[in-house]
C-alpha cells in the first residue's frame, strides 16, 4: 500500500507543479503585457520630446534629440540613393515617389520637373 500512495502523491505533485508553471506563465505574460504599455508609453513621451525640440523648445534633451536629427538625416541620404537607383524621385508637394519622366504627380497632381 505504502508503493501506491507513494504513486498517489508523486501524481499529485506532477499535477501541482504543472499547475504552478502555467501561472507562473499567466503571470509572466502579464508581466510582459505591461512592461510593453510602458515601453509605449516611454515611446510617446519621446516622441512628444522630439517634437517639442524640433519647434524650437528646450527640455534639456539637446544632445539625444540632436542624435535623432542626424539618424534622420542618414536615413534620408539612404532612401535618396535608393531613388536614384530606382530611376525616380519624390514630388515636392506630397512626396509621393514618381518616375523621372513623370510630369504630373499621380497622387496630388503638382506639376514636376
Amino acid at each position: 500500500m505504502a508503493f501506491m500512495d507513494d504513486l498517489k502523491k508523486f501524481g499529485k505533485n506532477i499535477s501541482q507543479k504543472t499547475s504552478d508553471m502555467v501561472e507562473i506563465t499567466k503571470l509572466n505574460s502579464a508581466i510582459s503585457q505591461e512592461k510593453e504599455k510602458i515601453r509605449k508609453i516611454y515611446y510617446e513621451i519621446g516622441t512628444a520630446v522630439y517634437e517639442q525640440f524640433k519647434a524650437g523648445n528646450n527640455l534639456g534633451m539637446e544632445e539625444k534629440c540632436s542624435q535623432i536629427a542626424e539618424h534622420e538625416q542618414k536615413i534620408e541620404e539612404l532612401q535618396e540613393k535608393i531613388l536614384e537607383i530606382k530611376n525616380t524621385g519624390k514630388c515636392p508637394s506630397c512626396g509621393t515617389e514618381v518616375s523621372e519622366d513623370t510630369a504630373f504627380c499621380p497622387q496630388c497632381g503638382a506639376k514636376l520637373n
